[in-house]
């Protein structure tokens, strides 16, 4: 029985295809593989500018407890190790590696793990993580962390949602290499060692839920459609409606006993443990009114434009958008590669975007937020940047899916005042607790000098003490001295 979570907006793929499918996109001349993850500590080289690589060949890694290897996608010569733009909605630059392919895609030497059903939980574990494999359903988590925390889960979840309108990269894994996916939650099911495991999947992907069906084998795994709704597969929404459990704010899943995956993840898992192949490549959708939409299997640190290109652009110009239309970041150029996140992009003509108003108040985007929240309240706290009283209105639990901006009638971007005014509360905190901390040691400060005058007058006090008592003490053998010599003195007198 499912128990579907309130509110949401049912949004229509605004670009369908007759027919599912997944192109193989040729190799790139050349790939440009950041060193920063999404998470953890930016990794550090592990070869030099001139060195010759091999396909799935290690070529940076960290020692933290993120760490995700990087591994080459392509055969080839290391070109440059050097500061690039990354696909960020900041235009940021990062290190990266660029690799000049040789043509060959000559791969490393393979070396098989065995059957995974023999296998310790830590060896297949390590395995994922050398790997190099992240949560690739757009949160990047790195897998390893999450599966080693996961001693006491009860419940697994295959993430098979794609709720984001457009994006068809999942559905398309899941009719292609429905064998393969399932293998891979089975190696979920041995490394978590759950009790059941749920794949869950909008009922609109017919094709993909029958394939998954036909191999299926496994009575611990169970498939289950649910109603096709914009936001069904934020983690905690789905767990809701899945197993009418809800994860507080300040809570994790694996607290409830829950682990979620994502389904393109469990294939990756697959092509690790199974085929011994890092992440190098994934599926991306490429769509939108400016292209031909479909599925690529493509090399990460490919560019945008490798893709793009398959898709057959027009020659407008163009708006380019990485992520899902609702929750995606806008992205500047197509030049930016193509990372282990990134599961779709966006490529629309340029439009005229309509004319912000001003709130009348009517209550849409309260009656549509997943999470319950009152996102015309938090508006009026954003604006005036009052984020003490948005944060009493559980402005941390927002996950800014933007149905609120959906059904505005005013066209308010009321998500990126939310986003603005989390930034800003975790700016304010910060400050405070510099400024807090800067007080503590003020006053510590002014606490030891005090401490320090009392000791040294406690101190200066009993050294005159001392210096009393001695100068007594000598007065008294002074005047034993001279009563001594005067008794002397007297007895030779009375001698002579």
């Amino acid at each position: 029985m499912l128990n579907a979570f309130n509110n949401g907006v049912v949004i229509e793929n605004p670009h369908p295809v007759a027919q599912v499918e997944i192109i193989q996109a040729p190799l790139p001349d050349k790939v440009v593989l950041p060193l920063q993850q999404r998470i953890g500590e930016q990794a550090e080289p592990c070869v030099e500018v001139g060195d010759l690589v091999l396909t799935g060949q290690l070529i940076a890694q960290t020692t933290d407890q993120f760490c995700t290897p990087i591994h080459a996608s392509i055969s080839g010569v290391v070109v440059a190790i050097d500061e690039q733009i990354i696909p960020h909605k900041s235009g940021l630059k990062s290190k990266c590696i660029t690799i000049e392919s040789d043509g060959k895609d000559e791969w490393i030497k393979d070396e098989w793990i065995g059957d995974f059903l023999h296998c310790s939980r830590e060896i297949l574990i390590d395995c994922v993580q050398q790997s190099g494999i992240v949560g690739l359903g757009g949160a990047g988590f790195p897998t390893h962390s999450k599966l080693d925390k996961a001693i006491d889960c009860q419940t697994l979840i295959i993430n098979a949602t794609e709720c984001e309108p457009g994006i068809m990269c999942d559905d398309a894994l899941m009719q292609y290499f429905a064998r393969e996916v399932i293998l891979g939650v089975e190696v979920l099911l041995r490394i978590c060692g759950a009790q059941k495991v749920i794949i869950a999947i909008e009922d609109d992907k017919q094709e993909a839920y029958q394939s998954l069906l036909m191999f299926n084998h496994n009575e611990r795994i169970t498939i289950r459609q649910i109603p096709t709704k914009y936001t069904s597969g934020a983690e905690k929404l789905l767990i809701k409606t899945l197993l009418d459990i809800e994860i507080p704010a300040d809570k994790l899943a694996i607290d409830k006993g829950i682990v979620c995956q994502n389904v393109s993840t469990a294939k990756a898992i697959f092509d690790a443990v199974v085929e011994d192949r890092p992440l190098v490549s994934r599926v991306v959708t490429v769509t939108g009114d400016a292209v031909i939409p479909n599925n690529f299997e493509v090399r990460l640190g490919a560019s945008f434009e490798h893709i793009v290109a398959l898709a057959k652009p027009n020659n407008q110009p163009h708006e380019v958008r990485m992520g899902g239309m609702m929750m995606g970041v806008d992205v500047a150029s197509l030049a930016v590669p193509i990372c282990k996140i990134t599961n779709c992009i966006f490529v629309n003509n340029v439009k005229p975007k309509p004319s912000v108003q001003e709130c009348i108040r009517c209550g849409q985007c309260n009656q549509v937020c997943p999470v319950d929240l009152l996102p015309q309240q938090l508006y009026w706290y954003a604006k005036s940047e009052n984020t003490e009283k948005a944060m009493r209105y559980n402005l941390s639990s927002c996950i800014e899916c933007r149905c609120c901006d959906v059904v505005c009638p005013s066209h308010i971007p009321l998500a990126e005042y939310f986003s603005f005014a989390k930034a800003l509360h975790r700016k304010e905190t910060q400050e405070k607790q510099k400024i807090d901390k800067a007080r503590k040691r003020f006053e510590y400060r002014e606490y030891r000098l005090e401490r320090n005058k009392i000791e040294r007058a406690e101190m200066m006090e009993r050294k005159k003490a001392e210096l009393k008592k001695k100068m007594a003490g000598d007065k008294i053998q002074k005047d034993k001295i001279v009563q001594a010599m005067a008794r002397v003195k007297k007895k030779n007198d009375s001698d002579t």
